[in-house]
């Protein structure tokens, strides 16, 4: 959201009115239940192979990391750049009846949401979960890994949350 100053040094929001053009042209009201079946359908029985678009985004992930290591100085920019990959493997993950890979990237772009700058442990975590999703995605597991892919999940939260504890240990001292 923007902000105006007025002459009072006072900060107010500037609302901007919603572009209601893509509205117009969709419409609104309830969906038609033949046309969300049919999307469904397509979504179900897609023939595509997820494990290669997953790759890509693997890719782009790994290559961030590299940069980020033979770099000293992480921009916010830096940040964004890991999100982005992460965010298209939760998305399509998820999409695509990989949960436990939409799962593992949900916690790790929540993870990357709450933190100030990436720094050396930021990038030590999001290389393990980049190895990681390669293993799963190298195995091709499907759904939500049963009781490993929950412990995978449960470590994860834990290894965000031991961060964010020697973070706060770090300011207090």
């Amino acid at each position: 959201m923007r902000t105006n100053t007025m002459e009072n040094d006072k900060t107010l929001p500037h609302i901007t009115k919603a572009d209601k053009s893509l509205q117009m042209r969709v419409g609104s009201g309830p969906l038609d239940e033949e046309r969300v079946k049919k999307c469904q359908d397509v979504m179900n029985n897609f023939d595509g192979n997820f494990t290669q678009e997953a790759q890509k985004y693997l890719q782009e992930l790994s290559q961030a990391i590299q940069t980020l290591r033979g770099s000293e100085n992480y921009s916010d920019q830096a940040r964004d750049t890991l999100a982005a990959s992460v965010m298209q493997l939760k998305a399509n993950g998820s999409t695509f009846g990989y949960s436990l890979i939409g799962n593992l990237a949900n916690v790790m772009l929540s993870f990357l949401e709450s933190i100030s700058k990436v720094d050396k442990d930021v990038i030590d975590i999001i290389d393990a979960h980049h190895k990681t999703l390669s293993a799963i995605v190298a195995k091709d597991i499907k759904g939500d890994g049963g009781p490993v892919g929950q412990q995978m999940q449960e470590e994860l939260n834990n290894v965000c949350k031991r961060y964010f504890a020697k973070r706060k240990a770090a300011n207090a001292s």
